[in-house]
């Protein structure tokens, strides 16, 4: 297989460290542009030559008047360009589209299987790049370590759009905020969005309780030290980067129940499941009573992960049909 040089210009160590990571992994020579000063851009590109760009989700606001100028960048070095839409299928038409016309990339790596067809009928070349796990960063739960944590929850609120997070975290968060029962809360928004969580649960989240930003690498630690970690997602088919390295870092991770979880792992054996709020107060108290039970779970999760949902199998599926398009930009010059 072709290896590339790759351009990755991004800033969050979330992508960085997963995909890009993962790119160098599989022999590519990967680098890195942390900011959007289209200057040190342009220099960056002019020195290493690369092959590819890679653009993600939206590092960059729409308005921005930098997203002009990658079109004629991409021209001028014949860079292929590659967006990944990390933000679909719940923000297709209000953030991907728009930000896509904007920077016009070659091909769209989508995180929904169904925006394939949706890019492809706008003559977008396009192919279906899920978020998985990278190994590298989320070695196994070691067996006997000390779970100082009940209850985690690594999460931002995320709630200035109405989409399923807001039924996941009535049935698996807020029940314990009723409680006064804590939970570790790391990400942002919590304290920010007070008034919305106040008018649509009716409750505050206690300061004391938000633990606030948690660097990416720090991530599996936290997974490790916690007997129980909710795991809250945001559409009923789609799951989020954070399963896979919740459950691949061999985490007990209690979630609500929806079809594709249900179809990528098994209800109390690698992950459990939850139906109502009473069902989380349930289930909860039964499984931080059995540690060796969770351990083997988490256990059984992180194999199911290594032997599926890993980088290097997603990018072992689409690597062929992308040789394919750099090879056919290639032969336009």
């Amino acid at each position: 297989m072709e290896r590339f040089t790759i351009f990755f210009l991004d800033h969050r160590s979330m992508y960085l460290d997963s995909l890009g990571d993962a790119l160098g992994q599989w022999g590519n020579r990967i680098c890195y542009q942390c900011s959007w000063n289209m200057r040190e851009i342009e220099a960056g590109i002019a020195y290493f030559r690369p092959d590819i760009l890679i653009t993600v989700g939206c590092d960059l606001p729409l308005h921005s008047p930098d997203l002009n100028d990658l079109p004629a960048l991409c021209r001028a070095y014949n860079l292929f360009h590659i967006y990944w839409a990390t933000e679909d299928k719940i923000h297709f038409d209000s953030w991907s589209l728009p930000f896509i016309s904007r920077i016009q990339p070659d091909c769209v790596w989508t995180i929904h299987p169904d925006c394939v067809a949706e890019y492809r009928k706008m003559g977008i070349d396009a192919q279906y790049l899920n978020f998985a796990l990278n190994p590298r960063f989320f070695p196994g739960k070691p067996e006997g370590v000390e779970e100082r944590y009940d209850l985690t929850m690594v999460a931002s609120a995320h709630l200035h759009k109405r989409t399923d997070r807001y039924d996941h975290l009535a049935a698996l968060m807020f029940p314990f905020v009723r409680a006064n029962r804590k939970i570790h809360v790391w990400g942002g928004g919590w304290l920010e969005n007070g008034g919305l969580i106040r008018e649509h649960f009716g409750v505050d989240v206690p300061a004391d309780w938000v633990e606030g930003y948690l660097p990416y690498r720090q991530t599996a630690s936290v997974y490790h030290h916690s007997k129980i970690i909710l795991g809250i997602q945001n559409a009923p088919d789609q799951v989020t980067q954070r399963t896979f390295e919740i459950l691949g870092a061999g985490g007990f991770m209690l979630a609500c129940r929806t079809p594709e979880l249900s179809r990528m792992f098994t209800d109390g054996a690698e992950i459990a499941f939850t139906d109502h709020p009473s069902d989380t107060v349930e289930l909860v108290s039964r499984y931080l009573e059995q540690p060796a039970l969770r351990y083997r779970i988490g256990q059984a999760a992180r194999q199911k992960v290594l032997q599926e949902h890993t980088y290097h199998h997603r990018l072992q599926a689409i690597w062929p049909e992308l040789e394919r398009m750099v090879s056919k930009k290639r032969g336009g010059r």
